[in-house]
Formats: structure tokens, sequence, C-alpha cells
């Protein structure tokens, strides 16, 4: 006989892990039998995926599927010699870091997601928070939060729900966030989350912001995560009648100055190759850390739960020891990236949506304010994202709502514009019949 007070026999952690808010995580579980229905798939602008490099990475891949009798064994669960060196080499040659990523300093793990997952555990106890600069990619909640009993803290730059989309930094309220948290809570605070470029809203920081984030982390001790997974697909110097004169990105590693703004062993990166390189179904993410000993003598015990597989990482050593192809490829990319944000802005403009201008990435925010107000008669809620979320889902077009990234006020969507340009436009259409734009 079953006790009905059990709650399935599982663990206290596992359900208190469950009750963590999580609506991106509620978003996709609605979506997931929609986007992979075998007839009728829905079109899919709502996950972070770049389907513009397919022809190349299928030439690519079927060129360097290799196996050997070697890869019957475990492998390295840091990731092979060869492929932490060779990655090495890639984030050397295009983030320009100060000092050059030794193979020492890589880790690999299966996916991003996974990789700030062991690090948010091996830089916090139960207990800890981890603030994240607000908004955020809403799978932090399951990435930091899922049974490590740690919280996340959102950071916003500025007290102004207005200025969301503003990557300039506030000082008094970040501070004011300190003080509400850790001083009036007791909150226990130990590291800082930045996404650069941003996700949802597709932007680089500016060095001026990002040494500022660095300077508040300095000043209360914490660890910096720097997530930089769109590192590599900026745009905004490729887009006609742009102001920019290079590429907008700066990675933490490239800061000459590092060392006066932040002890440098409290800074770590997380990259991976889902999105600059389009691979997201092989799952491999990457720790780097340059000045932590302790740490990276910790991360393959926590790494060893999440070995990327020999054929895996052979595939992934073939590919990228091709310098002159990942060059090209990057090359190409950003112009596809430049024109696909074109394109998906144009469509827009002509059903009269407008969108936060970006510069990274695969996606951009829109701005469905005014249409969701003239179609409900009201200023639109949180529900009423919801809402629209599943009528788009039963017309056949996934889109991620803005309170699933915590922005904080109602009417936004982010949208995935690196999908076919037939797609793209279909998808568009919807969302305008679904709106009465059109």
């Amino acid at each position: 006989m079953q006790n009905g007070n059990t709650k399935g026999h599982v663990s206290k952690r596992a359900l208190e892990g469950m009750a963590v808010a999580n609506p991106m995580r509620d978003a996709l579980f609605t979506a997931l039998g929609y986007i992979y229905d075998p007839v009728h798939p829905a079109i899919n602008m709502g996950t972070a995926q770049n389907d513009l490099m397919q022809s190349e990475l299928n030439d690519k891949i079927n060129a360097s599927l290799e196996f050997q009798v070697s890869d019957l064994s475990y492998g390295e669960p840091q990731g092979s010699q060869r492929l932490r060196q060779t990655m090495g080499s890639l984030l050397t040659r295009h983030l320009k870091p100060t000092i050059p990523v030794d193979a020492d300093h890589v880790f690999v793990a299966t996916g991003a997601g996974a990789a700030i997952y062991y690090l948010a555990l091996a830089l916090t106890d139960p207990g800890d928070s981890i603030m994240v600069i607000s908004p955020y990619y809403g799978s932090f909640d399951g990435d930091v939060c899922m049974g490590s009993q740690i919280d996340l803290i959102p950071l916003y730059l500025n007290n102004n729900s207005d200025k969301d989309w503003d990557l300039s930094v506030d000082v008094d309220t970040l501070e004011e966030t300190w003080k509400e948290h850790v001083e009036a809570k007791g909150k226990k605070v130990k590291a800082l989350i930045i996404t650069n470029p941003h996700n949802p809203l597709g932007r680089c920081f500016s060095q001026e912001s990002i040494e500022t984030l660095l300077r508040y982390a300095s000043k209360h001790n914490l660890h910096v995560i720097s997530d930089e997974v769109y590192a590599l697909s900026t745009f905004g110097h490729l887009l006609p009648n742009n102001n920019m004169e290079h590429d907008p990105f700066l990675s933490v590693l490239s800061l000459p100055n590092l060392d006066q703004l932040i002890d440098p062993s409290l800074v770590h990166v997380v990259y991976g190759l889902s999105k600059d390189f389009g691979v997201n179904g092989l799952r491999v993410g990457f720790v780097i850390d340059q000045h932590n000993p302790t740490l990276r003598n910790v991360l393959p015990g926590f790494i060893v739960f999440s070995y990327t597989s020999t054929l895996t990482d052979r595939l992934l050593c073939n590919m990228f020891s091709d310098k002159e192809w990942v060059d090209i490829f990057i090359e190409i990319n950003r112009r596809r990236l430049a024109e696909a944000y074109t394109y998906a802005s144009n469509v827009l403009k002509l059903i009269g949506v407008d969108h936060i201008s970006a510069d990274a990435g695969q996606f951009m925010v829109v701005d469905l304010r005014a249409a969701m107000t003239q179609m409900n008669g009201r200023p639109p809620t949180f529900e009423d994202e919801k809402e629209l979320m599943t009528t788009l889902l039963q017309h056949g077009v996934y889109m991620v709502p803005g309170h699933a990234f915590y922005i904080r006020e109602p009417g936004f969507f982010r949208i995935t514009f690196t999908v076919d340009k037939g797609r793209l436009k279909k998808g568009i259409d919807i969302l305008a019949q679904r709106l009465s734009l059109k």
C-alpha cells in the first residue's frame, strides 16, 4: 500500500528543484509537442538555433567523422588534450585574450548549461545566491538552481523598467539591489552572471559597462561568470547604415586592465559551440579559467558526470583544427546573420511591429504592447503573454514571451530570426494574423 503523502517517493531536493520558478522551462514544455510534431511541426522561432549554416556544417561534419578503436575507452572527463588545445587556439585567435588560452585553462562539458551548473556548484554552498544581470536567459533558473539549493537574484542595471534593453549601468541601482537582498534579507551572494552578448536582447556590453560590473563584483568579493556563447555571432558592424566601426563584442578575457578591476582568480568564462557554430545537438560547452588553479583542480571532479563522448571529441578536433574553415565559417555566418536580421526587421516593419535593435545573436525582442493593447482593449498582462504564446502554437509558430526572460513589463516576445526565410515570413504572418495586424 502506498502512502499518499510521499509525493511519489522522490527526494525533498527534487521537489524543491521542480518548485523553483522557471517560466522558460514552462514555455518550452508547453511547446515541445508542437515543435516536434512528426506531421505538422510548428515553426520554431523560440529556440536560439542557427539554421543559416546547415549546408556548410553538413559537408564538414561528414568529412570529419572518424572512429578509432581508442574511442571505445572513456577518454578524459574534462575533454581530450587535443580538443582543449584546439579550442584554446580558436578562442585565442578570435577573443584576443591578453593571455593565450592554453589547454589547461579549458574544461569540456555537455553544453554551456552544464558548464554553468558545475561552476555554480564549485563556487557556492547550499543556501547561497548568485546575482544575474537582468533581463536574463530564463534557462539559468534550471541550469543554476535545479538540485543545487542555490537561488538567483535578478540584478537590473537601472530602476526604470522602460530601460530593460539599455545595457549602460547605474551603480546606484546595483547597490540598492545589494542592500535589499544582502543587508535587508541576509542573502549570501557568491557570484555574478553576465551574459555578453546579451540574451534575450542580442546586444553587446560596452567596455565601460563591463568594467563597472567587474568593479561592483570586486567590491563585494563576487566571482564573475561571463557567459560568452554568442561571442562570434556579432553582426552589428555589418549592417547597412550602421554607426559601428568594428565588431561590438569585447571578451572579459581581453581586458588589459583586468587585474586593476578585480582579482582575476574570480573571473571565469563559459563558452559553447551550439550558438556560434550551430551544433546545438552535439551538446558541447566549455569553462575557461586562467587564474584560479584551485578551481581548475576541482572542476574535473564535477565534470566527470558530464563526459563528452569520445566520438564527439574526435569529430570536434577534426573540424576545429582546420583553422581556415573555422575563420571562413565565422565570416560567412556573420554576413548571413546580418542579412537575416535585416530581413526580419523589414518584415516586422511592414506589419507595424517595433523591435529592440540588436547587434549579435540569433534573436530579437519585439514590442507587442501596442498591438496587444488594441486587441484586448487594455494594456497587456503576463497572463496575456502566456495566452498569446499558446494561441501562436495552436496556429503553427513558437515564440517565447518576455516574462520567461524576466522583462519587467508585459507585451514583449523574443523571436529567433535564423530560420529559413520562408518559414520566418510565415511565422511573422501568423503573429500578425493573431494580433489582427493584417
